[in-house]
């Protein structure tokens, strides 16, 4: 691939996600390239990924993936369904541009998460960004990366009805760079730290952290949720600002 074709590609599709794909070249995405670079600090950072085996879900242009192969990940697969199988859609087709750039050897695969199944196989890490405020039925979803998660679910979301006790969910509409050439009306859930603990702790996960988006603050949610099986040491990465939302396990 010439530098010619890279830039021609980058200049055809419409990015969700800023990749620097050159020291001089990134790609002109939704989300600028600070604010993936903050997401990444507050969510990798933590991890240990040498040796690890990743999932993405709702990959969009595979940020996160990238960053899981470069701190060490074996095997990384980055999924979408929404953004990479609407008709009109390019999504899919930049990701695989942005991985030829990068070299990088990512796994990619449409996938809808509310079909995830213990068959898919199990993954150390399963990561979901933009999780509730892009699926009709987050519920459902939550429950297929719970069947493929061996360690650890990493969950960053729009939050809303922060202040309510109660466990709670919000709608959300909203308009994204997908499909068509005006974009596509997507409808998803907006919950509070309530409703996504109890959520999380029904579908057996026993610790919760929390910590606010590291530059849109309670907007947006960060969350670790770790099984029973998950090393000891995992958490010891998780400090301020991350918060646990459950008891810790008694001596």
């Amino acid at each position: 691939m010439s530098e010619a074709e890279l830039r021609t590609a980058v200049a055809s599709h419409r990015w969700l996600q800023s990749l620097r794909l050159r020291a001089d070249l990134v790609t002109p995405g939704l989300k600028p390239e600070a604010q993936l670079q903050a997401e990444e600090a507050a969510l990798l950072d933590t991890l240990n990924l040498k040796g690890a085996h990743v999932l993405e879900i709702g990959a969009g242009n595979g940020a996160f993936s990238f960053a899981a192969l470069r701190r060490g990940a074996t095997r990384v697969l980055a999924t979408d369904h929404l953004a990479w199988t609407l008709p009109g859609s390019d999504a899919l087709s930049a990701t695989q541009w942005a991985a030829h750039a990068l070299g990088a050897e990512l796994e990619m695969a449409p996938l809808d998460p509310r079909e995830l199944t213990p068959r898919f196989g199990n993954f150390h890490v399963v990561m979901a960004t933009a999780c509730f405020d892009q699926l009709f039925n987050p519920i459902q979803a939550l429950r297929g990366m719970r069947s493929v998660t061996e360690r650890v679910l990493l969950i960053e979301t729009l939050q809303e009805g922060l202040s309510d006790p109660r466990p709670l969910m919000m709608g959300h509409g909203q308009v994204l760079p997908i499909g068509g050439p005006e974009g596509s009306w997507v409808f998803g859930w907006a919950p509070n730290p309530a409703v996504m603990t109890q959520l999380l702790t029904d579908l057996g996960f026993s610790r919760v952290l929390y910590r606010d988006h590291p530059t849109l603050g309670a907007a947006r949610g960060l969350y670790a949720a770790f099984l029973p099986a998950a090393p000891d040491g995992l958490l010891e990465g998780f400090h301020t600002p991350w918060i646990s939302l459950t008891p810790p396990p008694a001596a």
